[in-house]
């Protein structure tokens, strides 16, 4: 039986303005799959993202999710659909309580009962955020502040989870939290398109990646590949 495609990208094209910054990228993510994108900073993987969920319009190509077109919706329709997109920087609303934060994920839902399963679920995976629940987000920790941005984004309950850089300027003590509730989250059926610069921590938990280099892909495979490549081990791995 063949895998259901959840996500796919074809001849994706981004512009700003003159600057032609993603050139014709293919890419599929299948369900139940973790699949990351790779590359250093300025090859578009941040764009990819923000593409993908809605933030920017694609000059040329299609974007297709559950083989539908989704290129041109606006963004809070993607939500709605089932795309749900923790951002580089995290972006959590600093003014409101941690569970405030939660309940701004959830807005869009109307399954009292299974929100409440959820909160429960986001709780138990990150134990800091059920500590500091009445606290407001602005006062986290940067590792803290992550752990809410995706928990955030789950909270819309989404089939496919767009996360960017999450481990990007947190604590190295709480990288390892993070990616181990993202293998958490994807053994609880989410599926996950994860871009990240520690290149390492990702393959090891990844099935497949594409690599990206000004605004191409260059390399692709399963990520048990990728991580014994010789030249990505250069470029990204440090050896």
């Amino acid at each position: 039986m063949s895998k259901e495609i959840l996500l796919e990208v074809n001849d994706m094209h981004v512009h700003y303005g003159a600057i032609h910054a993603i050139h014709g990228i293919n890419l599929k993510v299948y369900k139940g799959e973790i699949v990351t994108i790779l590359g250093s900073n300025g090859a578009g993987k941040t764009t990819s993202l923000h593409t993908i969920s809605g933030l920017l319009t694609p000059s040329k190509g299609e974007i297709l999710y559950r083989g539908n077109r989704i290129d041109g919706v606006k963004a809070n329709k993607i939500v709605g659909l089932g795309v749900a997109h923790s951002p580089e920087g995290r972006m959590v609303f600093p003014d409101l309580t941690v569970k405030e934060n939660l309940e701004m994920g959830a807005f869009l839902r109307r399954d009292t009962e299974k929100i409440e399963a959820d909160y429960e679920y986001m709780y138990n995976l990150f134990p800091k955020l059920k500590e500091r629940s009445t606290q407001l987000a602005g006062t986290l920790s940067g590792g803290e502040q992550q752990m809410l941005a995706i928990a955030r984004a789950y909270m819309s309950a989404p089939d496919l989870l767009l996360l960017d850089e999450p481990s990007l300027g947190i604590a190295p003590i709480l990288v390892q939290a993070i990616f181990d509730a993202i293998v958490d989250l994807n053994k609880h059926g989410m599926t996950i398109l994860l871009v990240e610069q520690n290149a390492y921590a990702s393959l090891k938990i990844a099935d497949r990646g594409y690599v990206l280099a000004t605004g191409e892909i260059f390399m692709e495979g399963p990520a048990s590949e990728l991580i014994t490549n010789e030249e990505i081990q250069k470029a990204y791995l440090g050896h």
